[in-house]
């Protein structure tokens, strides 16, 4: 039985794992296996990670696509140590991690921990095409958290009906009978991406998850009154606004400039899912 499970669900991460999985196998606190789901990837992300041959590994790969929810229960259930320490492919954890996140989960009244994260470093500067995924002060994000297994368990794991925010869900339920405390010197950092228009349109499907955390907690993150991240529907609204993002955000590369067009596309389908999904849960956000 190990102290600690380190648990990633990944899906066509081969320009990241490698450094992902030296950073874990490089912590100073020792006593720790990793829990990897594969999601079907089809790139050599299987290859790289058997390319370590550590026996504190341990991969699965799911049978079909079974989306985050399931994927991180599916880690849960895995797991052998007492606390679960969760991080993604495409991170690189700070070398006393691990270590970090216990001297908190060993406090009786300490359910999780969370850590800072940081997209790239601390002094990188960032342009309007990258894929920035940060918390600096807390944000309930699986990039960089850790429970009590036991505690994971009880409140019945990921609620798989998310397809996104699975793990903001799972952190309020565990605030119903426990603590998440924050650990600034528990760091993760997210290696550096550069968003596709592809990609940015696929993201439009996120904010309908936002209706099931406002119905279940009435939480209003990213939200005024009832409505949902007000300057993306700003941009509907008064489609030249798509255009202020020249003066407020760094453009240096065709990548920057390419995608800017995409944000109006991506603001009118958030919206078509965010009343879709409204209308399914009897629920009033615009």
């Amino acid at each position: 039985m190990k102290t600690v499970s380190v648990l990633m669900c990944v899906r066509n991460v081969e320009k990241y794992i490698g450094n992902c999985i030296r950073s874990i196998l490089d912590q100073t606190f020792t006593d720790f296996e990793i829990v990897v789901i594969d999601d079907l990837s089809n790139d050599k992300t299987k290859n790289l990670i058997e390319e370590f041959n550590d026996g504190r590994i341990r991969y699965f790969r799911n049978r079909k696509w079974l989306g985050l929810s399931k994927s991180r229960n599916l880690s849960v259930r895995y797991a052998k140590g007492d606390y679960v320490f969760f991080t993604d492919g495409d991170c690189v954890v700070s070398k006393d991690w691990i270590e970090q996140g216990l001297e908190f989960l060993k406090d009786p009244d300490c359910a999780g921990v969370e850590g800072k994260t940081y997209y790239v470093s601390e002094e990188y500067k960032p342009t309007f095409s990258d894929h920035i995924c940060e918390s600096k002060c807390g944000k309930f994000m699986t990039g960089n958290i850790a429970y009590k297994r036991s505690i994971v368990e009880n409140v019945g794991g990921f609620d798989e009906r998310y397809s996104y925010h699975e793990d903001r869900d799972l952190a309020l339920r565990i605030l119903r009978s426990g603590k998440i405390r924050f650990n600034p010197n528990m760091i993760v950092y997210v290696q550096q991406q550069t968003l596709t228009p592809e990609e940015i349109i696929k993201q439009a499907h996120i904010i309908k998850n936002r209706v099931h955390l406002f119905k279940r907690f009435g939480d209003r993150e990213s939200m005024l009154w009832r409505i949902v991240d007000p300057l993306r529907l700003t941009k509907i609204i008064f489609p030249p606004s798509v255009f202020a993002s020249l003066f407020f955000n760094t453009f240096k590369t065709s990548d920057d400039y390419k995608l800017l067009p995409f944000t109006y596309a991506k603001a009118i389908l958030e919206r078509l899912q965010l009343w879709k999904e409204c209308a399914r849960e009897r629920v009033f956000l615009i």
